[in-house]
């Protein structure tokens, strides 16, 4: 599943970059893996649009709008969440946060 994840993102990122992608892991409550390109980015209003099913910001660029869609389902189905915002690279930043673990 973090395959399915890390390729949706990963590809998104790499459509919409100019020269770069940045991928860094941080350890916290759990674990927030961020995702930047440096591409034009998304607008704030039409944030909370990425990863609804089928949703495409921009309909000239290939693509069937569900790579995102998928990877929060995923991330949801492990507890987690994919949250969006603007990459230090000028483009987006996509975070993956999901849970540590439990020892049950």
């Amino acid at each position: 599943d973090l395959a399915e994840v890390l390729g949706n993102l990963l590809d998104n990122a790499c459509k919409w970059s100019r020269t770069r992608v940045r991928v860094g892991i941080h350890r916290h409550d759990g674990w927030r893996l961020v995702i930047e390109d440096d591409g034009p980015g998304v607008a704030e209003h039409q944030r909370a649009k990425l990863g609804q099913r089928g949703m495409r910001l921009d309909e000239q660029t290939a693509g069937t709008g569900l790579g995102l869609a998928i990877a929060r389902d995923i991330a949801a189905a492990y507890e987690g969440k994919l949250a969006f915002g603007i990459s230090k690279l000028g483009g987006l930043a996509v975070h993956l946060n999901l849970p540590a673990a439990t020892s049950d």
